[in-house]
């Protein structure tokens, strides 16, 4: 658990606190004054600090605050005093407070703020490490590179398509075949889809790729074993699939793609140049082939992956820099939300929050490609997917959207809109959820699990960040209350002056 500092001159109230928190797992220091705190941080820097305002010696809370802020950035610091006083506050939060606690303090109260704030702790450490981890990428993006560069020509890792083209040709030339086929998992439909080819045709493309789930290839994905048919009119595992005919020989090979021991495609060929059938030497041949084409598959995966983790921590370290420093809450949902956007490519991005008075989720900000979306939508509890999200709150992907049969396009958004795929994930709040953020229409046709946790990290810190700044708004808020009661006091007492100056006038006049 964390370590937590409470600097206080009264020994009951350290004592108090000590108790409360140690109850929860927490190590509690004390200090009695602000030269005893700094040297407590020199021996072991805090997770969190309470200091009370009002502090003996030299030193006050408010100049150790600006003492621990200045040497010790990232150690939030919440302020305690027994008086309210609004100038205090204000300059307490401006010099970098996290909170600013009224004492006397129920413990249920004191362990909601502290929880608060040692969260707010985290999700800077977490910055910083992403930022470190970011570096540590390039610097392994670099290395990688530089790696393959001695076993593939850079210019075929620039083209992925490139790659495999070159392997089909070379198949094509060495098996003495006219038609040479590399299909790969889509990961949204779960099917083979043929990525190139060579000696096909547009039409026989698209028919490959919409093949039935009880095929050849498909055999090869559930057997995970390569396939040799020498004559497919006599082999009794593919006679009922309606494959004869497809092609000008009943003869072929088909060995799978292996990638980290997972099946990730085939490579197939079909139709020997001189009729003739394939042979076992054929099928030996290509198993051996696949795994180098499985090889240069794993490369180009790994730098696409590093790829885009890279561009993802980078812009969640924008998202947490924006979550940090903006004030305004609908300025800053819009700039987050944009970059979710961005970062998982989606056409349509939305905030929904719930309704403080009906409980529904009301449409907050949203985004459909560049245009900013300002409609009225409402969305009631448990209904379609993102009620369900808000209702449950748990996140949800949906890739095909007739197998959700809870999810409703007309619930979700205005009708006649093409909802293609979606993910959602709860805003929290403690142990409440907020609202939902949810994102449709993957541009490159699907979400992948790998999304979710950005999109869930992202949630924890706008769920953070909307509560503090809700807490801050509030605050100032009550200081504007304040300066308008002055206001009308003062102007209620200059009135009282100027009829008390006229009766005044009229007492001396009646005497005359």
């Amino acid at each position: 658990m964390a370590k937590i500092m409470v600097v206080d001159d009264e020994l009951f109230y350290r004592e108090m606190v000590r108790e409360i928190l140690e109850k929860d797992g927490h190590q509690v220091l004390g200090a009695a004054n602000a030269r005893e705190a700094l040297e407590l941080i020199k021996q072991g820097k805090p997770d969190l600090a309470l200091v009370d305002i009002v502090l003996p010696g030299s030193m006050d809370g408010l100049t150790l605050l600006f003492k621990i802020k200045t040497q010790y950035s990232d150690v939030p610091v919440m302020m305690l005093s027994a008086y309210e006083d609004k100038k205090l506050i204000l300059t307490a939060l401006r010099r970098g407070a996290f909170d600013y606690l009224m004492k006397p303090i129920s413990g249920a109260e004191l362990k909601r703020s502290v929880e608060r704030a040692l969260e707010h702790y985290q999700l800077l450490k977490e910055r910083e490490e992403k930022l470190s981890r970011l570096s540590r990428l390039e610097e392994g993006a670099e290395q990688l590179a530089h790696y393959i560069k001695g076993r593939i020509k850079l210019e075929e890792l620039a083209n992925a398509y490139e790659i495999l083209e070159s392997t089909v040709e070379l198949v094509s030339q060495v098996l003495g075949c006219e038609r040479v086929s590399i299909m790969l998992i889509d990961p949204g439909t779960n099917s083979l889809r043929v990525v190139v080819s060579k000696g096909m045709s547009k039409a026989l493309i698209k028919k490959e790729s919409k093949e039935p789930k009880k095929s050849a290839s498909a055999w090869v994905l559930e057997n995970k074993q390569a396939l040799l048919v020498k004559d497919l009119s006599q082999d009794d595992r593919f006679q009922a699939f309606g494959a004869e005919g497809k092609y000008k020989t009943n003869s072929f090979v088909i060995a799978p793609l292996m990638v980290g021991g997972e099946i990730v495609g085939t490579i197939n060929a079909n139709d020997k140049f001189d009729g003739q059938i394939f042979s076992e030497e054929d099928l030996m041949f290509l198993k051996t082939f696949s795994h180098q084409v499985a090889l240069t598959l794993q490369y180009l995966q790994l730098i696409s992956e590093l790829e885009r983790e890279k561009k993802q921590l980078g812009m969640l370290v924008e998202l947490e820099k924006i979550l940090l420093e903006e004030r305004d809450p609908n300025f800053m949902l819009k700039r987050i939300l944009k970059k979710c956007q961005e970062m998982l490519d989606t056409s349509h991005a939305s905030i929904y929050l719930k309704d403080e008075f009906t409980g529904e989720l009301m449409f907050r900000v949203g985004w459909e490609g560049t245009k900013e979306l300002k409609v009225k939508h409402r969305i009631q509890l448990n209904q379609s997917a993102t009620g369900k999200v808000a209702g449950e709150g748990k996140s949800i992907i949906i890739n095909r959207l007739e197998q959700a049969k809870f999810f409703s396009p007309e619930i979700e958004w205005s009708k006649g809109f093409e909802i293609k795929n979606y993910m959602a994930t709860p805003i929290w709040i403690g142990d409440q959820v907020m609202g939902v953020i949810r994102l449709m229409n993957r541009e490159d046709g699907v979400f992948r699990k790998a999304d979710l946790p950005l999109l869930e990290a992202v949630a924890r810190s706008l769920g953070i960040a909307l509560r503090n700044l809700e807490l801050y708004i509030k605050l100032e808020r009550s200081v504007d209350e304040t300066i308008q009661v002055n206001q009308m006091l003062l102007r209620s007492n200059q009135e009282l002056q100027m009829k008390t100056r006229e009766l005044e006038a009229l007492r001396n006049k009646g005497r005359l």
